[in-house]
């Protein structure tokens, strides 16, 4: 999903009462189907529990009836087959109507939670709401990389996306560090030559080494390397600030692990300049997945798994508390056209009444 360049409070203003109000009346639309089957179920099981109480007084009936034993058996038989009969055929019918009800109200059911959490999706994908914290992950398996996107916002509101790596031409196959960088060698031991008296250090170079794991924020990057067939691998963990940046980097094989940035006589072999422009470059790269999302796998508002509750009217009313702590997302709604916003919002029913009050609405184009 990818937009054009509104600002984001802009587009969290359009998006509040376009795509979340349809969230919301999706959502309430899921609700009734969800309660119609539940009093369809109800209503066909005291149907079936009154046909079984009548087959049980037709039984007992006959035991108040003054006639020959003979005669009451054979009739009593007759009656009760009889009965027995046109009873289990209303039960099919009961149980068959049921079916249908149910088949048709599951299928508007399916079709309405669908649609709410599209519409959840392509809120939550214009990134609506002020982000307190976001973190991206990346990780390799069977050749291919799967990444989400991890979303921190104002009113304990948590949400996920995953990403499309499919589109990126970095991560589309399997990355290794020669994407970056090509010839990169990492002193990884001192060893000592018959030539010299000092030691001298062992290099690895990095170029088949692929990226298996990452999680990257703004400013931040941790980012693991491994090389298949040795099995070493290299972890790379770099911050930057402005204008300066910092990188650390451990290398590990089956001798153990390697501090290579904090052992003096392995990292004055490093340049480090070279070092920090890859993995800066790497963390754009990976950061530059945002851009395209692919699906909303999780959306949290106090606790509450949004997504599997659909609660989408509480979680409206949650963003909203949320942009009118934000000036910038209070100008940009002073900027949507308030009679439009309270006619949307209408069609959400009482719920909306105390929105409208809190995002001034009614003041601004009356009810």
């Amino acid at each position: 999903m990818r937009f054009p360049g509104l600002s984001e409070a802009s587009k969290g203003a359009d998006l509040l009462f376009t795509e979340l109000a349809d969230a919301v009346r999706y959502s309430q639309n899921w609700g009734r189907s969800i309660k119609e089957q539940n009093e369809a179920r109800t209503k066909a099981s005291e149907q079936l529990e009154e046909l079984e109480r009548l087959a049980g007084r037709i039984s007992n009936a006959f035991d108040e009836i003054q006639v020959d034993v003979e005669d009451s058996e054979s009739l009593s038989r007759k009656i009760t087959e009889f009965a027995a009969l046109a009873i289990n055929q209303t039960k099919a019918r009961v149980e068959a109507k049921l079916e249908t009800t149910l088949q048709d109200l599951v299928t508007e059911s399916r079709s309405a939670e669908l649609k709410a959490k599209r519409s959840l999706e392509s809120y939550l994908a214009a990134t609506p709401l002020p982000v307190t914290d976001e973190e991206i992950s990346v990780e390799l398996s069977d050749s291919s990389y799967s990444a989400k996107g991890e979303y921190k916002c104002p009113g304990e509101i948590e949400y996920e996306f995953l990403l499309n790596t499919a589109s990126s031409a970095h991560f589309r196959g399997e990355f290794t560090f020669a994407g970056v960088r090509k010839g990169v060698r990492l002193p990884v031991r001192l060893g000592k030559t018959w030539l010299r008296r000092q030691p001298v250090p062992d290099f690895e170079k990095l170029d088949d080494y692929a990226l298996t794991t990452a999680r990257a924020s703004k400013n931040h990057l941790e980012a693991t390397f491994v090389n298949h067939e040795t099995g070493t691998s290299v972890d790379l963990v770099f911050s930057r600030s402005g204008k300066d940046s910092f990188v650390s980097i451990e290398y590990s094989d089956e001798k153990g692990r390697v501090d290579v940035t904090g052992e003096a006589a392995l990292s004055k072999h490093i340049d480090l300049q070279l070092m920090k422009g890859a993995t800066s470059k790497l963390l754009d790269a990976i950061l530059d997945l945002r851009k395209d999302k692919l699906q909303l796998s999780k959306l949290e508002c106090a606790g509450d798994e949004v997504l599997e509750t659909l609660d989408c009217l509480g979680f409206m009313e949650r963003a909203v508390f949320v942009l009118t702590q934000s000036k910038e997302s209070m100008k940009a709604m002073s900027a949507v056209d308030p009679k439009m916003a309270i006619e949307r919002l209408k069609l959400l029913g009482p719920g909306a009444t105390k929105m409208m009050e809190t995002l001034g609405l009614v003041k601004r184009g009356g009810r």
